[in-house]
């Protein structure tokens, strides 16, 4: 195989290429990368050796002389043609981290970011504030897709239970293969369905998700790789972005123990209507929190 922008042939039969060294390899990749005009070329081009080959990115380095081994040209190209296209580096890697965890992600699930990372640094300070050193009973994850926030307070926390919800089976696949790589201290289980409508046992103690809140109208303002190839059905809510923010709010009152929490991640441009949600759901004491680049990102309310 010879990548299109790749000055060098391979050698099918031979132990290794002739010419080049891994070095100049991640060099015409990081070129390529910038041809294409990807931001950051040569850290994602790193980052993406690091996912291709299996080893840290210090490994590279002390191996920069060293000729690449048969089949790591051909696997290279292809991930940097995937990325130049504008697919986000966490699907080609297959993998990315969120808090305390590296997770398997591809294109039937969000990719975890920062900002969900805060939602569960706020369940988890209200858990310790609420509970002390006892257990925390049972938290629903909506819209769990890869898992990331479900294992995160599975792993951080002190739930005795933590439940899974999605209504793609391919979401709950992927959130299954993670819940097998984490093998986290306390259960997580996984149900299908709309919303809370799958929950057959009593109330719970903590209702968390990330819900779908960007509205339809606004897909083309989407960065490529977020529009193109991240599940639609995770991005986008009807109601300008407010119908599932709206039902699951309605739907938690019913759900939650008294003194238990409800947390949501929100739109930052919409956080007002949020609390007027909220308010018209019967939620009295509703509050706004902000996200480490300080913009309105959570709603948390405990039930009465």
């Amino acid at each position: 195989m010879r990548c299109a922008w790749h000055d060098r042939p391979s050698v099918p039969q031979a132990d290794v290429l002739p010419g080049g060294t891994l070095g100049s390899l991640l060099d015409a990749g990081v070129a390529r990368l910038r041809a294409a005009g990807v931001r950051d070329a040569r850290r994602q081009a790193v980052a993406l050796w690091a996912a291709v080959t299996g080893t840290s990115p210090g490994a590279l380095w002390l191996a920069r002389d060293r000729q690449p081994a048969v089949g790591l040209e051909r696997l290279w190209c292809a991930a940097v043609d995937r990325l130049a296209s504008g697919e986000p580096l966490a699907y080609v890697a297959g993998s990315a981290g969120f808090r305390t965890l590296e997770l398997t992600v591809d294109s039937r699930v969000l990719i975890p970011r920062p900002e969900t990372e805060g939602l569960v640094d706020l369940v988890l300070a209200w858990g310790r504030a609420s509970f002390g050193a006892g257990r925390w009973g049972t938290a629903v994850d909506v819209g769990t897709g890869s898992g990331c926030v479900a294992l995160s307070l599975a792993v951080e926390g002190a739930f005795g239970r933590v439940l899974g919800v999605d209504t793609s089976p391919g979401a709950l696949a992927v959130a299954a293969g993670n819940i097998e790589r984490v093998r986290p201290p306390v259960p997580v289980d996984l149900l299908c369905g709309d919303l809370l409508e799958p929950l057959v046992e009593g109330r719970v103690t903590a209702i968390v998700a990330n819900p779908p809140y960007v509205a339809e109208e606004e897909a083309a303002a989407l960065p490529v790789g977020v529009r193109e190839y991240e599940p639609y059905e995770a991005l986008f809510s009807p109601e300008a972005g407010s119908r599932h923010t709206w039902r699951l709010l309605a739907a938690a009152r019913t759900r939650l123990m008294a003194g238990g929490l409800v947390a949501l991640e929100i739109d930052s441009r919409r956080a007002g209507r949020a609390v007027e949600i909220a308010a018209a759901c019967g939620w009295r004491n509703a509050e706004v929190r902000r996200d480490l680049f300080g913009r309105d990102r959570y709603l948390l309310a405990t039930k009465e």
